[in-house]
């Protein structure tokens, strides 16, 4: 109900602000939920943010990792250090260059991957059953919206 009493009335000029918090807001608590779904271990979000990117990308070197996540690379150092060591990424020599690594998600960290998605979409799917038809058509009808502002956010960067 607060969603819908702040956008009534409202001008506009405070859009950005108000979607940003919006959206993170919704990550977080969507993390959260799927976390006491039992589907996601308690990682730092930082962990998996690596994780994700390296299942998505197939493997990076240290280097492509921090340009990539926008991280410093003593911080990338230390995630994957402890990532390491809880055996769910693994260095490789890289085939480009034999004095680089690659850095690779083990099987377990896949499978960890696939538990969150398939949680996450549970708990999404739960949460989008209770709305009302016309909420569920609305945000229907912002999806195209959202992904063009996805794509010109990542533009900038």
């Amino acid at each position: 109900m607060r969603a819908r009493k702040e956008s009534s009335g409202s001008s506009g000029s405070d859009l950005p602000d108000r979607l940003g918090r919006l959206v993170q807001g919704l990550s977080r608590a969507l993390v959260q939920a799927t976390r006491r779904a039992g589907h996601l271990p308690a990682l730092p979000e930082s962990q998996i943010a690596v994780l994700r990117r390296l299942s998505h990308a197939g493997g990076r070197t240290p280097a492509q990792l921090a340009d990539d996540l926008h991280l410093a690379r003593p911080t990338i150092s230390n995630v994957v250090r402890d990532l390491t060591a809880d055996g769910l990424v693994e260095r490789r020599p890289s085939p480009a260059d034999g004095r680089s690594v690659l850095l690779m998600p083990t099987a377990r960290a896949e499978e960890m991957l696939d538990a969150f998605r398939q949680g996450r979409s549970e708990v999404m799917v739960r949460a989008v059953a209770t709305l009302p038809d016309e909420d569920r058509e609305r945000i229907v009808a912002a999806l195209p919206s959202l992904a063009l502002l996805l794509d010109r956010i990542r533009a900038e960067g």
